[in-house]
């Protein structure tokens, strides 16, 4: 007899368990919110028990007897026979977190990372009292939303034998059968109709199918060209016609022999004959070209349409998970935030919706961390002690608008020039010639924060800019501020339906047309060449009583210019990251839908360009990449936004390690050395700063806190203090993770806090490198 293999089914156990531990996780909040309901529980243990007898089928039985610990508590939370609390969120969430990571990895705890006994003790240990220690074990990261792994097919050869007093499937007296019963109401069986008129397709084929569907789309541009091109031609004849007649009316005119004029009126006519029977023929042709090419115009916008509708999901497949990361972020800083979500029922192509979740729960976490203040700050501003953030999704027009604010401290623009001007991205007579809108945009670039001190959790400088880079430079969106000292910060995401097609401007330059999304365009306009005036040598021109600085797109891209001296100038005005810039074009030849395709793999990055699409007449024109555009933009007229490391310029780095253990020491040495850095090491904090006070030069210094003779903080006291050595960074390294010891290290001077229970040579050296820029 051949044994029945489970293990090709987890896949569909993992597309299943999905589903169930999203809404138990959001169950576990609403719980928190409704501890009394019923409802609640019951469905939460409908959803525990599924996932018990369904992952004991697949044979994944850590993930069944986890389940069943759960639905254990949930019974005697049901039957009144245990007292819901609060701290008991915590415990399943550190269940439901296990169970991501054994479905994640098919099952299996290679290396022991879960502690699985431990977890069925204190759950077991809830279930009878109530109360136990919670587990200081920290997942490797699971992820909100649970998703199949690729890894290899694996199954548990455990006996199912821990829980028999359940079958195979799992059903027991706690729960019904997945069936409705007969008495089921009309809304559970007109349910049961809808999953029945269902089917499952895999993503690979809807986006076969687009593909071909953004081929027809360019076909029927195409055709549209052409119907164009023979109306032109329609109306040529016509003008043919009109010469032919005034040719008519001059040979009647003229004194002819009446054999010869005999003969030329025979000609005249046939030729008449033929003209007006092309010219009607052409006429009739072209309406009826153009009839058809209408009507597959609607059939092809609407295959469009409803092919698109194949990959739309719901933005709250997003939205669904920020509950649990909310709670979770909120306890990690210690505040008191609710969150309110709007608009989860609007559509967004799956594809952009893969991208949009990092770039929010960065928004998120810099809200939490940045935004919200203190319960004692708040109450004293005259704000209620919990803080607020809302998001918010609608659609307008092509593009779904995504709106996250907070009700907190605001940004402060003073704050930001100020780091900006410390940090080196600008000069301080540039921090004075931005507005207060402008220098909030600084948030935005890359390695940019206006943290003290840089910690595991914060002023790493990493967040935003992953923000502008998902939604700007990948989602071909826009990215846009508003905050008010003091009433909070509100970020604005602007994001097309849809990767594959997008509204553009089309811009000639010499020969060359291009493409620029609308999204990134604010105006366009034709000026006299008086108009344009020079700052400092820049060109510009004042619009809305401000300065727009003009830059030649021909000269970013290495493209001749036709250069239309005498006539009025195109300009084409983008925004990007609170900052405009005005380019000077040949011509804007118009607005229009094009389908994008990428540039292929041979080709990943190619500056300035985003891709290329496809005209009617055929001609492949590159599709500009805005972001880069404007970098190079404001390079050429003179903006600094970035500055070069010194490191860059000075040849090999040096940093000095203090640290009195000697594996910890060697460690971090052969981590710095490895990444090509010179090192040199002392013992305890009074010989680092002997040789640092004797002339070592050095671009930073790893300390450690507990060390003989002085302390790491001792040390950074005295490295702030001296004029000599304050510019160096401090960099403390240690297992101190409470937060008067981090206040302690703040006040002492340190540029950097990194915990030794986080430390691994990626974040040593990403901080390191940091504080040399």
């Amino acid at each position: 007899m051949v044994e029945f293999d489970r293990s090709v089914f987890i896949a569909k156990f993992q597309e299943e368990a999905q589903d169930l531990l999203q809404r138990l996780n959001e169950c576990v909040i609403t719980l928190e919110a409704e501890p009394d309901s019923r409802e609640l529980i019951d469905q939460m243990l409908r959803d525990a028990h599924t996932l018990k007898g369904s992952s004991r089928m697949v044979g994944l039985l850590d993930i069944s007897d986890v389940a069943h610990r759960l639905e254990d508590i949930m019974v005697k939370i049901r039957d009144r026979e245990l007292p819901y609390t609060t701290e008991m969120s915590d415990y399943f969430f550190e269940a439901l977190d296990a169970i991501v990571y054994l479905a994640d990895n098919r099952g299996d705890n290679e290396g022991g990372v879960l502690d699985l006994p431990g977890l069925q003790e204190r759950l077991a240990a809830v279930a009878a009292a109530g109360q136990v220690e919670p587990s200081s074990v920290n997942l490797p990261s699971p992820s909100p939303s649970p998703s199949p792994s690729q890894a290899p097919e694996h199954a548990s050869d455990q006996d199912p034998g821990e829980h028999p007093e359940d079958d195979a499937s799992g059903d027991d007296e706690h729960h019904d059968a997945d069936e409705p019963a007969a008495g089921a109401s009309a809304e559970t069986k007109a349910l049961k109709k809808v999953h029945a008129a269902t089917i499952r397709i895999r993503t690979s084929q809807v986006d076969q199918i687009l593909n071909l569907i953004s081929e027809v789309v360019i076909s029927q541009i195409k055709e549209e060209q052409r119907s164009v091109e023979l109306r032109h031609g329609v109306n040529e004849m016509n003008e043919v016609w009109q010469t032919w007649l005034r040719l008519k009316a001059t040979l009647g005119s003229l004194s002819l022999p009446e054999e010869t004029a005999l003969a030329l009126t025979e000609e005249v006519s046939a030729l008449e004959g033929a003209l007006s029977a092309r010219r009607v023929t052409a006429a009739e042709f072209s309406k009826k070209f153009g009839d058809d090419v209408s009507r597959t115009s609607l059939v092809v916008n609407e295959l469009q349409e409803q092919g698109m509708r194949l990959r739309m999901l719901p933005v709250s497949t997003v939205f669904q998970a920020f509950p649990r990361a909310m709670r979770d972020l909120a306890r990690s800083f210690k505040k008191d935030v609710d969150l309110e979500l709007e608009g989860g029922d609007t559509e967004l192509d799956k594809k952009v919706l893969e991208e949009i979740n990092d770039p929010l729960i960065h928004i998120m976490r810099n809200a939490v961390d940045h935004g919200i203040e203190s319960a004692d700050v708040r109450v004293a501003a005259g704000k209620p002690a919990k803080g607020k953030i809302s998001m918010a999704a609608r659609q307008e027009g092509d593009h779904i608008v995504i709106a996250v604010s907070d009700d907190g401290a605001g940004i402060d623009p003073a704050q930001v020039r100020a780091a900006a001007v410390r940090k080196g991205y600008i000069s301080e007579s540039e921090a004075a010639a931005m507005s207060d809108r402008e220098a909030s945009y600084l948030i935005f670039e890359k390695g940019f924060s206006t943290s003290a001190i840089i910690t595991e959790i914060s002023g790493r400088g990493v967040g935003m800019d992953v923000v502008r880079e998902f939604i700007v430079e990948k989602l071909k969106g826009s990215l846009d501020v508003h905050s008010e000292l003091g009433k909070g910060t509100t970020f604005r995401l602007t994001i097309p339906l849809t990767l594959a097609i997008i509204r553009a401007l089309m811009l000639r330059v010499g020969t060359q047309v291009f493409a620029m999304p609308t999204a990134s365009v604010e105006e366009t306009l034709r000026v006299e060449p008086g108009e344009i005036i020079k700052v400092e040598g820049r060109e510009v021109i004042r619009r809305q009583r401000r300065t727009v600085p003009l830059v030649h797109l021909g000269e970013i891209l290495d493209t001749p210019a036709d250069g239309t001296e005498g006539s009025k100038i195109p300009i084409a005005t983008v925004g990007f990251s609170g900052h405009r810039m005005g380019f000077i074009v040949d011509a804007l030849v118009g607005e229009q839908q094009i389908v994008i395709k990428p540039l292929g793999s041979h080709l990943l990055k190619v500056e300035n360009v985003a891709g290329v699409t496809v005209l009617g007449a055929g001609e492949v024109v590159p599709i500009l990449n805005v972001p880069d555009l404007m970098d190079a933009a404001r390079r050429r007229s003179g903006h600094k936004v970035a500055h070069v490391s010194q490191a860059e310029s000075a040849g090999p780095r040096r940093v000095l390690i203090c640290e009195d253990s000697f594996t910890t020491r060697e460690l971090e040495r052969s981590i710095f050395e490895a990444a090509g850095y010179e090192v040199e090491v002392a013992m305890d904090g009074a010989m680092g700063l002997t040789m640092l006070r004797e002339g070592i030069n050095v671009d930073a210094v790893v300390s450690d806190v507990q060390m003989p003779n002085m302390t790491g903080f001792e040390l950074t006291r005295a490295i702030k203090s001296d004029p000599g050595l304050q510019d160096i960074p401090v960099i403390i390294v240690t297992s101190l993770e409470r937060d008067e010891e981090k206040a302690e290290g703040i006040q002492a001077g340190a540029d950097a806090y990194i915990t030794k229970s986080v430390f691994n040579q990626d974040t040593l050296l990403d901080t390191v490198e940091r504080l040399i820029r």
